[in-house]
């Protein structure tokens, strides 16, 4: 038999609560050449009874020794897939019916793109919000600065690439190991997002940022700091604090913090003009971005108004500050009818 184009590499520990709606989601694609790879990670609930449900030949359902955790799970995925794409999948979301089809076109129709995610929608608990990511792979990795740039559980990935350049997921970043490998991956591959929701993501207590928020931002603290340091900067420990303040958007509602934030947001856009790791206009965009996340988290305290968020100087560097002020004004005017 040849070889699946597609390998959906799902890890499940104890998931049965959603298993069925998310295994159901992959069976019923409108691509279907595929192998559906599940690593059982040890689950001690009905999930192993609930995959060995389902007649399909496509499933090849893998038990691991134990507990391992989701990185050595991944990894034994990517070892054992046999398409020339992995598609990323979460045993709590749900696959749209064209999901897989428009990756695997949009891979076919760009070589150099080796990750590609899309648009995710939040539910049950998220009024429907979707969360858009950025297009293109120079943007992507501007958000990678301080972020991720694309969905996990949405990503189809360039399985040789990921080979090649032994790109596997690092079990030392536990709560952040998606954030980890793609740092790692985008020195070698292009990125993108397709810019329409593909995966519906579960809003539920069980994941990680749910719980092991504190143990999630620690694990992304090196990385940050790593990104910084690449711009040619030796922060004080008092900076990375604020440097973590900023990026986690928990900036205290007093002025002279919001002072200090915006210091540190020029200072971080004039190294990157100095070094030239980023698109100059893409990196000033996504600092602004974040400055105006932070004056909008401040717009209910005296600490911030309108007039000091569009004051900053961050607004100058931007090519589209017009268009950015017009659409600062009509969310500043939206967040205080609401």
């Amino acid at each position: 038999m040849s070889s699946p184009r597609v390998t959906v590499l799902m890890a499940v520990y104890n998931g049965e609560r959603y298993l069925r709606e998310a295994i159901e989601s992959i069976l019923g694609q409108t691509f279907s050449d595929l192998e559906f790879l599940i690593v059982n990670d040890g689950s001690t609930d009905s999930s192993v009874h609930i995959i060995q449900s389902y007649d399909d030949p496509r499933i090849c359902l893998i038990h691991n020794d134990g507990n391992l955790g989701l990185a050595a799970s991944l990894n034994k995925g990517l070892t054992l897939a046999q398409g020339v794409y992995v598609a990323r999948m979460d045993a709590d979301d749900v696959s749209r019916p064209e999901r897989l089809a428009s990756q695997v076109g949009f891979m076919d129709a760009n070589s150099l793109v080796g990750v590609c995610g899309s648009w995710v929608r939040y539910f049950p608990k998220a009024d429907n919000n979707v969360w858009k990511l950025p297009k293109g792979s120079e943007e992507i990795r501007c958000w990678q600065f301080h972020a991720v740039g694309v969905a996990h559980p949405s990503v189809m990935m360039r399985r040789q690439l990921f080979v090649q350049n032994g790109l596997f997921y690092d079990p030392q970043y536990r709560y952040a190991q998606d954030y980890e490998l793609w740092g790692r991956a985008i020195r070698h591959m292009d990125f993108a997002n397709i810019q329409k929701v593909l995966l519906d993501y579960r809003i539920s207590h069980e994941q990680i940022c749910a719980t092991h928020g504190t143990e999630q931002l620690a694990a992304v603290m090196p990385l940050r700091l790593q990104r910084v340091r690449e711009l040619g900067i030796e922060p004080t420990s008092e900076q990375q604090q604020l440097h973590e303040m900023i990026m986690n958007g928990v900036i205290p509602a007093e002025s002279v913090c919001l002072d200090r934030a915006e210091q540190w947001l020029l200072q971080l856009e004039s190294a990157n003009k100095a070094v030239g790791m980023y698109p100059a206009d893409l990196f000033s965009r996504r600092l602004l971005e974040i400055w105006f996340s932070i004056c909008i988290a401040l717009a209910d305290s005296s600490a911030c108004s309108l007039r000091r968020c569009l004051m900053s100087p961050l607004w100058t560097a931007v090519n589209t500050s017009a268009l950015h002020r017009a659409r600062a004004l009509g969310t500043w005017i939206l967040r205080k009818v609401v």
